[in-house]
């Protein structure tokens, strides 16, 4: 039994639950077999996090000049590349990236300066800056634009880009979502282990497969230890990934369960232990508003997938109370509180919010054992 079931004195069908929690997740796949080709650029000395490393900026290339000496603190932090002027030449022997040519370099350039190398030979300053670079570069050779072009760019080659097609889990994590896989611990070296040996699925399907097996170590945590914090997180990042994948009401389910557990045990369990120590609830209830308070982008975030489901605030009301009430762990939270505290955020109501929390806290105070108290 859980340690919020302790507190209040709630049974629970364990068994039925798990099922329950893995319902959204088991019927993920779209049996789409794709093989993942794990192969590396050829250092027979190279590790695997120098591999990954490789990789990661053969994919940013294009964005660095070949005379950089400014690199985001990205590189650093969180993919632990030191100096990427070294790997990038280094890349550059290998084949896997090259020197930008003149020509090559005028969408780097601001649509002023095309226009006065345009005007330098009587060209048409007018239209689009796709439109400068394409009638610059038919009109011009590689060396009158070199005049005009000192700086260089990487570029990736032929054999870099067929690199890159067989490892996209890379890309796949350098490319810009909602959520940040981060936030569960997944950094870009362990979410490349998901990759390492040749299996049938895309990228997002053993993605979602890492979710499901996640989803069971998190929940047995959070049970056995009261800590639901990497299970709410984890639910919240599986809503996103589902919207991402524009599977809008099964991220709207998903969403509804972190929803649940983050306001009925993530934030509950903390409040419970804080007003049963001090024997009271402040008037503002504030350790649990704080937690469960609906912020501006979990409502930008709830309103875009109910959209996406073409619900409106009516709709949506009803969708969200007969999620809550099919979640078998019960918490401090009754279905209808729930979902009147998320309407009223997504309102913007922080008053109404408080209102509820300070009812819920106080109901909740009075089913703790005494000793708790």
């Amino acid at each position: 039994m859980g340690l919020l079931k302790s507190f209040l004195g709630i049974k629970e069908d364990r068994k039925n639950n798990t099922q329950a929690t893995s319902k959204i997740v088991t019927d993920y796949g779209n049996n789409v077999n794709v093989t993942i080709n794990s192969d590396t650029p050829q250092d027979t000395k190279s590790t695997f996090k120098t591999k990954i490393q490789e990789l990661i900026m053969i994919y940013s290339a294009e964005k660095f000049k070949v005379d950089e000496n400014k690199y985001p603190d990205v590189l650093r932090s969180g993919y632990e590349i030191g100096f990427p002027n070294e790997v990038l030449r280094s890349l550059e022997k290998k084949g896997y990236i090259r020197r930008s040519t003149a020509a090559e370099t005028l969408p780097n350039l601001k649509a002023t300066e095309l226009k006065k190398i345009a005007s330098a030979y009587d060209l048409k300053v007018s239209g689009k800056k796709d439109d400068l670079c394409s009638r610059i570069s038919e009109s011009l050779d590689e060396e009158q634009i070199s005049q005009h072009v000192s700086e260089r760019y990487w570029k990736t080659t032929e054999q870099g880009k067929n690199l890159l097609n067989a490892n996209p889990y890379i890309g796949f994590y350098l490319e810009k979502h909602e959520y940040d896989l981060n936030w569960i611990g997944l950094d870009i070296f362990k979410f490349a282990k998901l990759y390492n040996t040749p299996l049938n699925g895309t990228v997002r399907d053993r993605l979602w497969g890492e979710f499901n097996r996640l989803s069971i170590d998190y929940y047995t945590k959070g049970m056995n230890k009261g800590d639901f914090r990497d299970y709410c997180e984890l639910l919240h990042i599986m809503a996103l990934f589902l919207k991402e994948e524009k599977r809008f009401k099964d991220s709207l389910d998903q969403y509804m369960r972190y929803l649940h557990y983050r306001a009925n045990f993530q934030v509950a369990l903390e409040a419970l232990q804080h007003y049963g120590l001090i024997g009271f609830v402040d008037n503002d209830a504030v350790v649990l508003t704080v937690g469960v308070e609906i912020m501006p982008y979990t409502a930008r975030e709830i309103i875009a997938i109910s959209e996406g489901c073409g619900f409106d605030s009516s709709q949506l009301r009803s969708y969200m109370l007969d999620a809550f009430s099919k979640e078998k762990d019960t918490g401090i939270f009754s279905p209808q509180e729930l979902t009147e505290l998320t309407m009223l955020g997504l309102n913007g109501d922080r008053e109404g919010q408080k209102k509820i929390c300070v009812n819920v806290m106080k109901a909740a105070m009075k089913k703790l054992p005494k000793k708790k108290r």
